[in-house]
């Protein structure tokens, strides 16, 4: 007669996961906290020279006013340059297609 053992966790095929330590969560979160400031002002400014530029210029990299008003209305966490670069990026897929 043969007995089968068999053993919760080798049978579920559960791992023990290290979790990050309150340590290293709370660093990143300070660190995050910190570098944030130092991003949207960088993002910000890049807007305000993007809203400087003439509608010449604008319109030579394929942007409008339209755009950068909608820019200034995301979220304070949402970098708007990366927004305004996805848009370029569809009008340009949009008008070679």
């Amino acid at each position: 007669m043969t007995t089968i053992v068999s053993f919760i966790g080798a049978a579920a095929d559960y791992r023990r996961r290290s979790s990050p330590s309150r340590y290293s969560r709370l660093t990143t979160t300070v660190v995050s906290a910190l570098l944030w400031l130092p991003r949207f002002w960088k993002a910000r400014g890049e807007l305000a020279a993007l809203a400087g530029m003439s509608e010449c210029e604008r319109r030579d990299i394929g942007l409008t006013a339209f755009d950068i008003e909608n820019a200034l209305t995301l979220p304070v966490a949402r970098d708007p340059t990366e927004v305004l670069a996805r848009i370029v990026d569809d009008r340009r897929h949009r008008r070679e297609s």
